[in-house]
Protein backbone atom coordinates (compact mmCIF):
# COMPACT_ATOMS: atom_id res chain seq x y z
CA UNK A 1 0.00 0.00 0.00
CA UNK A 2 1.46 3.34 -1.08
CA UNK A 3 1.46 6.05 1.57
CA UNK A 4 1.01 9.71 0.74
CA UNK A 5 1.64 12.85 2.72
CA UNK A 6 -1.38 14.85 3.79
CA UNK A 7 -1.64 18.21 5.49
CA UNK A 8 -3.17 18.77 8.91
CA UNK A 9 -6.25 20.49 7.47
CA UNK A 10 -6.91 17.60 5.06
CA UNK A 11 -6.60 15.07 7.88
CA UNK A 12 -9.05 16.98 10.09
CA UNK A 13 -11.48 17.50 7.19
CA UNK A 14 -11.61 13.75 6.43
CA UNK A 15 -11.83 12.42 10.01
CA UNK A 16 -11.20 14.77 12.96
CA UNK A 17 -11.04 12.01 15.58
CA UNK A 18 -8.57 9.90 13.59
CA UNK A 19 -6.53 13.05 12.87
CA UNK A 20 -6.31 13.72 16.61
CA UNK A 21 -4.87 10.27 17.14
CA UNK A 22 -2.44 10.44 14.20
CA UNK A 23 -1.17 13.96 14.87
CA UNK A 24 -1.28 14.27 18.64
CA UNK A 25 -1.96 10.83 20.11
CA UNK A 26 -5.21 11.96 21.72
CA UNK A 27 -8.43 9.97 21.69
CA UNK A 28 -11.97 11.13 22.29
CA UNK A 29 -15.38 9.63 22.76
CA UNK A 30 -17.18 10.08 19.41
CA UNK A 31 -20.54 10.01 21.18
CA UNK A 32 -19.89 12.96 23.51
CA UNK A 33 -16.91 14.59 21.75
CA UNK A 34 -15.53 15.32 25.19
CA UNK A 35 -12.28 13.44 24.76
CA UNK A 36 -9.15 15.13 26.01
CA UNK A 37 -5.51 15.22 25.06
CA UNK A 38 -3.70 12.09 26.20
CA UNK A 39 -0.39 12.28 24.35
CA UNK A 40 0.92 15.74 25.23
CA UNK A 41 4.43 14.57 24.30
CA UNK A 42 3.56 14.46 20.59
CA UNK A 43 1.95 17.88 20.78
CA UNK A 44 5.02 19.32 22.55
CA UNK A 45 7.33 17.78 19.94
CA UNK A 46 5.23 19.19 17.10
CA UNK A 47 5.07 22.70 18.55
CA UNK A 48 8.61 22.65 19.95
CA UNK A 49 7.39 23.58 23.43
CA UNK A 50 5.28 22.19 26.24
CA UNK A 51 1.57 22.86 25.94
CA UNK A 52 0.50 24.19 29.34
CA UNK A 53 -3.22 23.42 29.08
CA UNK A 54 -2.97 20.28 26.94
CA UNK A 55 -5.33 18.22 29.15
CA UNK A 56 -8.07 20.82 28.63
CA UNK A 57 -7.94 20.90 24.82
CA UNK A 58 -11.02 19.40 23.14
CA UNK A 59 -10.48 16.64 20.62
CA UNK A 60 -11.38 17.00 16.95
CA UNK A 61 -10.19 20.61 16.71
CA UNK A 62 -6.95 21.91 15.20
CA UNK A 63 -4.89 23.88 17.74
CA UNK A 64 -4.93 27.61 16.87
CA UNK A 65 -1.14 27.72 16.56
CA UNK A 66 -1.34 25.18 13.72
CA UNK A 67 -4.55 26.38 12.07
CA UNK A 68 -3.02 29.37 10.25
CA UNK A 69 -3.13 28.99 6.49
CA UNK A 70 -1.91 31.00 3.49
CA UNK A 71 -5.06 30.33 1.47
CA UNK A 72 -8.32 32.23 1.93
CA UNK A 73 -11.03 30.33 3.76
CA UNK A 74 -14.24 30.07 1.73
CA UNK A 75 -17.70 29.00 2.88
CA UNK A 76 -19.77 27.53 0.02
CA UNK A 77 -22.80 29.71 -0.74
CA UNK A 78 -21.49 32.68 1.28
CA UNK A 79 -19.95 35.98 0.18
CA UNK A 80 -16.19 36.32 0.70
CA UNK A 81 -16.53 39.28 3.11
CA UNK A 82 -17.78 37.33 6.13
CA UNK A 83 -15.53 37.53 9.20
CA UNK A 84 -14.48 33.96 10.01
CA UNK A 85 -14.37 33.40 13.77
CA UNK A 86 -13.28 29.77 13.56
CA UNK A 87 -13.54 26.86 11.14
CA UNK A 88 -13.95 23.89 13.51
CA UNK A 89 -16.79 24.35 14.40
CA UNK A 90 -17.59 26.78 11.62
CA UNK A 91 -18.68 30.24 12.82
CA UNK A 92 -18.69 33.52 10.90
CA UNK A 93 -20.10 37.03 11.39
CA UNK A 94 -21.46 39.42 8.80
CA UNK A 95 -19.75 42.84 8.87
CA UNK A 96 -22.14 45.83 9.03
CA UNK A 97 -21.30 47.01 5.49
CA UNK A 98 -22.77 43.76 4.07
CA UNK A 99 -26.12 44.34 5.82
CA UNK A 100 -27.40 47.23 3.66
CA UNK A 101 -30.10 45.27 1.78
CA UNK A 102 -33.77 45.67 2.84
CA UNK A 103 -33.80 41.88 3.32
CA UNK A 104 -30.54 40.14 4.15
CA UNK A 105 -29.74 37.56 1.43
CA UNK A 106 -28.89 34.03 2.59
CA UNK A 107 -25.38 34.45 1.18
CA UNK A 108 -24.81 37.30 3.66
CA UNK A 109 -26.28 35.64 6.78
CA UNK A 110 -24.07 34.76 9.74
CA UNK A 111 -22.97 31.14 10.26
CA UNK A 112 -23.22 29.35 13.63
CA UNK A 113 -22.37 25.70 14.24
CA UNK A 114 -22.00 23.96 17.58
CA UNK A 115 -20.34 20.90 16.07
CA UNK A 116 -18.53 19.98 12.91
CA UNK A 117 -20.30 20.85 9.65
CA UNK A 118 -21.99 17.89 7.99
CA UNK A 119 -20.21 16.36 5.02
CA UNK A 120 -21.32 17.43 1.55
CA UNK A 121 -24.56 15.79 0.48
CA UNK A 122 -25.25 14.48 -3.03
CA UNK A 123 -28.35 16.46 -4.08
CA UNK A 124 -29.36 13.79 -6.62
CA UNK A 125 -29.51 11.12 -3.91
CA UNK A 126 -31.14 13.28 -1.21
CA UNK A 127 -34.71 12.39 -0.18
CA UNK A 128 -37.34 13.92 2.10
CA UNK A 129 -39.25 11.16 3.91
CA UNK A 130 -42.51 11.92 5.70
CA UNK A 131 -43.50 9.01 7.89
CA UNK A 132 -44.20 8.05 11.46
CA UNK A 133 -46.89 6.92 13.81
CA UNK A 134 -49.28 9.80 12.99
CA UNK A 135 -48.77 9.65 9.20
CA UNK A 136 -51.50 7.55 7.55
CA UNK A 137 -49.74 7.43 4.16
CA UNK A 138 -45.93 7.78 4.24
CA UNK A 139 -44.38 9.82 1.42
CA UNK A 140 -40.89 10.21 0.00
CA UNK A 141 -39.66 12.90 -2.39
CA UNK A 142 -36.38 13.49 -4.19
CA UNK A 143 -35.12 17.06 -4.44
CA UNK A 144 -35.99 17.09 -8.16
CA UNK A 145 -39.57 15.98 -7.38
CA UNK A 146 -39.99 18.71 -4.76
CA UNK A 147 -38.80 21.36 -7.22
CA UNK A 148 -41.08 20.04 -10.00
CA UNK A 149 -44.25 19.48 -7.94
CA UNK A 150 -44.27 22.47 -5.60
CA UNK A 151 -43.90 26.21 -6.14
CA UNK A 152 -41.27 28.07 -4.15
CA UNK A 153 -42.56 30.81 -1.84
CA UNK A 154 -40.59 33.61 -0.17
CA UNK A 155 -41.79 35.48 2.88
CA UNK A 156 -40.25 38.28 4.90
CA UNK A 157 -40.25 37.41 8.55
Amino acid sequence: MKQRERGLHELYREDPLAADWLAFGRRSDPVTRRGFLGGAGRMAALLGAEVAFAPLMPAGLIPAALADSDSDFAIPGKVPGLRILNDRPLNAETPAHLLDDPVTPASHMFVRNNGLPPPSVDAAGWRLVIDGEAVPRPLAFTLAELKARFRAHRYRL
